[in-house]
């Protein structure tokens, strides 16, 4: 268990009084259910998979959304937050549960708060509707199912290729990309007569079948490259998967959604049916193929350094905003010298120096893992934030 401790301090008039500080986590999840066991009792199998993995072999935490709607949870203690919403009924009641939960003001606007941050989303099965309840995508989700299950004898698989058609003006073929880290590959002979991999997720056994992802500009047919290039361009994502059987450029099963405008933070949406945690008739083959797939997102969602989400205090705008890469801050646009200070979480200062235009970032390798508050003014601006350098 993390050891918590209370802690007072007051800096450049900030005051954290009677502050609850633990130790800095890298993962949750997400659930409509109190704790753990709750949803393990009474809820989804595939849900209650998910979370027992993230919490018993990832290292992550387990969240309630009443913790984030009372406000009794501190979001910026985490790198990422993951909401696996996969449950056997109709749309309808899906939907209507989803909202309720995830859709209640104070929750939708916490979360996005993170999200616009520099917080990181993994977003599974019916969860990635989020990202058009948040703001980051506009068109809605096309290819959905809500299967009651069934036995089938076939190994469905995630696709990392599009454009493998006889003619097509283009291969994109996703396989070198992280995610598909240290996982099992299959291949397949295409059309155009050359092999290409498959990625094997669910065996042979009772399937579910739920879907829940993107037509990628669908003003635009199925053999035009740039249905997925231009998915890819406008929205600042990278198309990761599709469905196995797909040899056109037809479908986002598997999308990471980097930073764009507004929302700093990153997002990973597997929406995918192959993307099931639990196999109701038995042990999947391929289980080991969902948890990698999982821990690979999680990875790049969380990585070592510093938190991707800063905890403001006082004062932010364009003019002086921080922006985080690994173990770098760095402050664009600044024109004057810009004087900052780093303190421990009990108000020790750690180091103090100066930026300016030519020198407009700083790195905190040197930093151990642990919460910091940081403090920067110039002529005109001056700004405090909290930061994370995380836990390995």
């Amino acid at each position: 268990m993390k050891k918590l401790c209370f802690l007072l301090l007051c800096l450049c008039s900030v005051c954290l009084s009677s502050v609850l500080v633990a130790q800095p986590s890298k993962v949750a999840f997400i659930s409509t259910y109190a704790n753990l066991n709750d949803l393990q009792t009474y809820g989804d199998d595939d849900e209650a998979a998910a979370a027992n993995w993230l919490v018993n072999n990832y290292g992550g935490s387990f969240l309630s959304v009443s913790q984030i709607k009372d406000n009794s949870v501190d979001l910026s203690s985490y790198k990422a937050l993951w909401i696996h919403f996969d449950r056997q009924s109709d749309e309808t009641i899906i939907n209507n549960e989803f909202t309720a939960a995830f859709l209640d003001d104070d929750v939708r606007t916490a979360i996005n708060n993170f999200y616009k941050a520099g917080g990181n989303l993994l977003l599974s099965v019916y969860a990635t509707r989020y990202l058009i309840d948040l703001g980051r995508y506009d068109l809605a989700i096309e290819i959905k199912s809500y299967g009651n299950g069934a036995d089938n004898p076939d190994i469905w698989y995630a696709s990392p290729t599009w454009g493998t058609f006889i003619g097509a003006p283009e291969v994109f073929n996703r396989i070198s990309d992280p995610i598909y880290n240290d996982m099992e590959v299959h291949y397949v002979n295409r059309d155009n007569g050359n092999v290409y991999p498959i990625i094997p997720l669910l065996g042979p056994g009772w399937k579910e079948d739920h879907n829940n992802f993107w037509n990628p500009q669908p003003d635009k047919a199925n053999n035009d490259k740039y249905k997925l290039l231009d998915f890819e361009n406008i929205w600042s994502s990278t198309s990761l998967a599709t469905w196995a059987h797909v040899q056109d450029y037809f479908g986002s099963a598997i999308t990471r959604w980097n930073a764009k405008g507004d929302y700093t933070g990153k997002a990973i949406t597997i929406g995918i049916g192959c993307y099931e945690w639990s196999q109701n008739s038995g042990t999947n083959l391929y289980q080991f193929n969902i948890e990698q797939l999982t821990k690979n997102a999680l990875d790049e969602l969380s990585p070592s350094g510093m938190s991707t989400y800063f905890h403001f205090l006082q004062g932010v705008n364009e003019k002086l905003k921080p922006i985080i890469n690994n173990n770098t801050i760095l402050f664009q646009n600044i024109s004057n010298v810009v004087s900052c200070r780093i303190y421990s979480i009990d108000g020790k200062l750690i180091k103090r120096f100066q930026l300016n235009r030519d020198n407009s970032s700083f790195d905190v390798t040197y930093l151990k893992n642990g919460i910091y508050l940081f403090e920067a003014n110039d002529q005109q601006n001056s700004i405090s934030f909290k930061f994370i350098k995380s836990y390995n």
